[in-house]
């Protein structure tokens, strides 16, 4: 999914993810704390495919749902990382 990204998306797949739009010199190796990456389950007779990826910037941590296929992530990472900027979730 990263790789098809333009400059702009990955921007803000970034700013999504850490908060920065930027990655420290160095790169995801520097990140402090690293960047975790973790299934994000969803409720009994509900698809993953209805949830948006969610996040907890404070110490890089990326909640993902198992999607059905890189079609479906990608629309919903694009959906997240443009109408979750600027909103505070408790997950």
């Amino acid at each position: 999914m990263m790789e098809k990204f333009t400059l702009v998306e990955r921007r803000e797949f970034l700013l999504f993810v850490t908060g920065s739009p930027k990655l420290p010199i160095g790169g995801f190796k520097a990140l402090t704390p690293p960047l975790t990456v973790v299934r994000k389950s969803a409720d009994f007779g509900t698809k993953a495919d209805s949830y948006l990826p969610s996040v907890m910037t404070c110490v890089n941590y990326l909640k993902v749902p198992a999607y059905t296929n890189l079609q479906v992530m990608t629309e919903r990472f694009e959906v997240a990382m443009k109408e979750g900027q600027g909103s505070f979730h408790l997950s």
